[in-house]
């Protein structure tokens, strides 16, 4: 964090492009300071619009995210993974991405179980699961709020996989 825009760049291309990584996280800028992630936005549109992984529980609050999806908007092709679907601020989350193509949605380690149930229902195509603490148990309650065979296989590893191009 807090690089330049030519140091994003280096370190992106030195680090993510020669090892043929796919994308770039866990970013976790501390409160008031997720503008400082605009120069990183910037090197990945250009060097093939890498996804970007940012945590967004604690200690983000919901003007940090809000400010993360106005670097979305800035940098539409470069996709923007909001992990833990916000943290506490979830529901204010959901609503505020509706318009954001380029916004995908992190289920692991959500705040409550209503959350991912909202999310795959509002948004299923931007959806994916990488489950934290026990992967059994986060898999069991995705399948258990899902009930399109379709959509379950897509929010378990489709989604990704479409993202990341594997």
């Amino acid at each position: 964090m807090n690089l330049s825009y030519n140091e994003n760049l280096e370190w992106i291309n030195r680090y993510i492009v020669v090892n043929d990584f796919r994308g770039i996280g866990e970013l976790a800028p501390g409160t008031g300071k997720v503008t400082q992630l605009e120069p990183l936005f910037r090197a990945s549109q250009e060097v093939g619009n890498l996804p970007l992984w940012v945590h967004t529980f604690m200690p983000l609050n919901f003007e940090d995210i809000k400010e993360l999806l106005r670097l979305a908007k800035r940098y539409p092709a470069v996709s923007l993974i909001l992990g833990h679907l916000g943290g506490v601020h979830w529901l204010n989350t959901l609503k505020a991405v509706r318009d954001i193509p380029n916004i995908y949605l992190d289920l692991s380690a959500t705040f409550t179980t209503m959350a991912p149930t909202f999310a795959i229902k509002e948004y299923p195509e931007f959806s994916s699961d990488a489950p934290y603490c026990s992967p059994l148990t986060a898999r069991a309650i995705i399948e258990q709020i899902v009930s399109d065979q379709h959509i379950l296989e897509q929010v378990l590893g489709g989604n990704i996989a479409r993202l990341l191009n594997i």
